[in-house]
């Protein structure tokens, strides 16, 4: 009997302690559903502010969208206008087009005329020399021993012009064409075109010079004959350059014909040695360095004098 008793007790006690625990589960889950419940709640009344929010902004966009309307409804009377703005603007930017199309076509168009130019230039001193040389030929031909008097007779003419000029120093002769020869380089040139040149022109002077194209001389021997070609295109290049240190826009004329009369003079002097003589090519390059030396001289004295008027 007390057998059944205890296992009856034993069995209410698990039974209690087993409702008890299942309080504690229950009571555990209610608690979770009542978090669970007033987080969604919170949620809810968020999402619901939220939800009014974008109704009060959907509403404002609707209404600017009225307003935008309208105004498109007034301003669509100006349309044609903004048609025309828009047609301005393609047509200006058409154009620009246009001009930098043609301006670089005319820049290679002047290019191509600057090279034509030069070969026809090139062309012409050629035939120019052959031409001499032919004339000179027949002359020799037919005059004999004439010509060379003549040649002589010439060449004396030269020699006194250059003595008296010497003499005289200056005479206005060489003064009067000097602003037409600087009109002359001008026409066709600009400023960087004549540095340009002019710098083509001293590289080959210095060309000349490194090849020992400056002065020839008949001499057998290589050291009188080097010596000779030394001391004459010395002399020479100190009368060149102390003209053009002395160079002004207005005594280019005086300046090229006493550098002429000094490689007369020179060569005159030099043929006792060994036939020397300047050649009349390096002659040609120092008068042409004189020439756009000058020209330049001009341009900057217009820059000068147009900064001061403005």
């Amino acid at each position: 009997m007390l057998y059944i008793l205890g296992a009856i007790i034993i069995v209410l006690v698990v039974i209690i302690f087993w409702q008890s625990q299942r309080r504690r589960e229950l009571s555990a889950s209610i608690q979770s559903l009542q978090s669970n419940l007033d987080r969604t709640r919170s949620n809810l009344a968020s999402d619901e502010l939220e939800s009014n929010e974008l109704e009060h902004q959907l509403t404002m966009l609707r209404i600017e969208i009225g307003s935008l309307k309208g105004r498109l409804e007034t301003l669509q009377h100006y349309q044609h206008i903004l048609d025309v703005e828009q047609y301005v603007l393609e047509r200006r930017q058409q154009v620009e087009m246009f001009v930098e199309m043609i301006k670089s076509e005319a820049e290679n168009t002047r290019e191509q005329c600057k090279q034509q130019v030069e070969k026809v230039r090139d062309f012409l001193a050629e035939h120019e020399q052959k031409t001499k040389a032919k004339t000179l030929k027949t002359a020799q031909d037919q005059l004999g021993a004439f010509y060379n008097l003549v040649e002589e007779r010439q060449q004396l003419e030269q020699i006194m012009t250059a003595l008296y000029h010497k003499i005289e120093h200056h005479t206005p002769a060489f003064q009067l064409p000097a602003q037409q020869l600087v009109d002359d380089l001008i026409e066709g040139y600009g400023y960087s075109d004549a540095a340009q040149h002019l710098q083509q022109v001293r590289h080959k002077i210095q060309d000349a010079v490194k090849n020992q194209e400056v002065a020839h001389c008949a001499f057998v021997d290589e050291q009188r004959r080097l010596a000779a070609v030394t001391l004459l295109a010395q002399a020479f290049n100190s009368k060149a350059d102390l003209y053009l240190a002395q160079l002004t826009e207005h005594n280019l004329a005086e300046s090229l014909q006493a550098l002429q009369d000094d490689f007369t003079l020179l060569n005159h002097y030099a043929a006792a040695f060994g036939h020397a003589k300047i050649l009349d090519s390096y002659l040609t390059l120092r008068q042409e360095e004189l020439k756009f030396a000058a020209l330049l001289l001009a341009f900057k004295q217009e820059s000068i004098l147009s900064d001061a008027t403005n």
